[in-house]
Parts: C-alpha cells; structure tokens; sequence
C-alpha cells in the first residue's frame, strides 16, 4: 500500500547508473566506501532516487533536491534541484502508485577523507539519507612514508 504524500522509497550510490523505459540498470550499486587517490581531484558519485507517487498526486509538479553533507553539516559542492510530473498511462490500474527513479551524477572535490551524508529532500518535507565514507587508496605503511 501507497502512503497518501509523495515519499523517497529509496536512495542509494551506486558507480554507473541509468534508467530505462523505468527499469534501472547500475553497476557498483549500494556501497557505502568510496576509495580516494587525490583528494585535490574532484569525485563524480552517481545518486539514485525512487520516489513513489500516489495516484491522487499525478498531473502536479513536485521537488526533490539532493545534497552533499561532511559530517559536521556543511554542504560540499552545490545542492541539486529537479521537478517531476507523473501521468497516468492508460494501462495504469485505478489507485495504483507510481515509482519514478531518476539517477542524478554529482561531481564534487571532498574537503577530506571520512563519513559524508548524501541527502534527498521532497517539496514536502520528507527526507531519506545514506552515508559514504571516503577512504584513502593508500596503505597506513604508504601514509606514513
């Protein structure tokens, strides 16, 4: 059963993605550790949404934003905003919700290894979280050296 609001049923990173005729193809889907070699370099990271509609609210815009957050709260890079409209297709069973998943890639330089929290935000207020850590690609011994 579909709540009666518009709601994130997921987010996820994932290292490639796309979305076709509404099936998702990823590779590297769901980890939550990301190698760094340089952190002078900027990281793309690919965000995937799924938001379920319900069938009263199709045929209206709504606003998911996503973003970027180190672990004491600052935003890294720039907040991402996009807007969905949700028809119904005639083969659409009365009352039935619908999954919309948008893949969106962000590049951004990470100010330093650690935990970051990727953030996806309805118009409604409604929110859903994951967090990566990003680790560094070399060795305690290579650090050290």
């Amino acid at each position: 059963m579909c709540s009666e609001n518009v709601n994130i049923e997921f987010l996820m990173l994932a290292d490639r993605a796309e979305v076709l005729n509404g099936k998702l193809y990823m590779m590297g889907g769901g980890y939550d550790r990301r190698t760094i070699n340089d952190l002078k370099a900027p990281v793309t990271l690919t965000m995937i949404v799924g938001i379920l509609v319900p069938w009263t609210l199709t045929n209206r815009p709504h606003t998911v934003k996503l973003r970027m957050d180190t672990e004491d709260g600052n935003i890294v890079g720039q907040e991402v905003q996009g807007e969905l409209t949700v028809g119904r297709s005639p083969q659409a069973i009365s009352g039935q919700p619908f999954r919309v998943i948008t893949v969106v890639n962000f590049t951004a330089t990470l100010p330093s290894l650690g935990a970051f929290r990727i953030v996806a935000t309805l118009d409604n207020g409604e929110s859903k979280s994951t967090t990566f850590y990003a680790v560094s690609a070399q060795t305690p011994a290579q650090q050290a050296g």
